[in-house]
This record gives structure tokens, sequence and C-alpha cells, in this order.
């Protein structure tokens, strides 16, 4: 039974953080000329495994600090949103070039076909978070 007077009886108790599989490489990919190379890393593992230790950490002092703790999780979300936004305008802009520095009539069709591959590739994992 709760007791209504007591504040810790309202919280309810964090679901603990399984393993993430990793989804990207281990080691990070060396941008590619075309689009048709390898997959881009979301996150290369070290940073992966480092950013998923902070997140546990943050997630485990909420009892002791719930302040710090959502402080520490806002800072970690900021810098992941910071390092998603630069690999996307990096790799946005290695398939841009791969087709739009060439003029149109010049664009050869398969160099179109492996734009199209690396685009895809990139909207289905956007839009599949």
């Amino acid at each position: 039974m709760t007791d209504p007077t007591d504040p810790t009886d309202l919280i309810e108790p964090l679901e603990p953080l399984e393993p993430l599989e990793p989804t990207a490489p281990t080691a990070p990919a060396q941008p590619s000329s075309t689009p048709n190379g390898p997959s881009f890393p979301v996150l290369p593992k070290d940073v992966h495994d480092k950013l998923v230790q902070r997140l546990r950490y943050s997630v485990s002092g909420f009892v002791d600090s719930p302040r710090g703790a959502v402080e520490e999780a806002d800072t970690l979300l900021t810098e992941v949103v910071t390092r998603l936004t630069d690999l996307l305008a990096e790799r946005r802009a290695t398939l841009r070039a791969a087709w739009h520095e060439n003029d149109a009539a010049v664009s050869e069709t398969e160099e179109l076909r492996l734009a199209m591959r690396g685009y895809r590739n990139v909207l289905e994992r956007l839009i599949s978070i």
C-alpha cells in the first residue's frame, strides 16, 4: 500500500537499461568518394560506448541528485544531436558532390543511380528512428 504523504511512493522505479546493440561498424568508415561506399557509421563504437556509459551514470544518479541527472541527460542529448547533425551534413555534402558538381547533361545514369542508393540509405535509416 502506498502512503500518499510519502513523495517517493509517487516515483515509479526506472527500468534497467538493456545493452544496446551497435548498429555501426566498430571503426569509423572513411568518407567514400562515391555514394556506393559502405554505409556510414552512426557513431564509432568507442564513442557509442562512452555515451551509453554516460547515460547509465545519469540515470543511476537520479535518486541522489535528480536535477543533476536531468542536466547531464540534457547535456548528453545536446552532444548526440550535434554529432548526428554534423555527420548528416558531411554525408549530404559527399552525396551531393557525387552528382551535383557535374553538369546535369554530363551526369551519367550510373552516377545518379549510385547517388540515389546513397540518399536512400541515409533516408531509410533516419525515417526508421
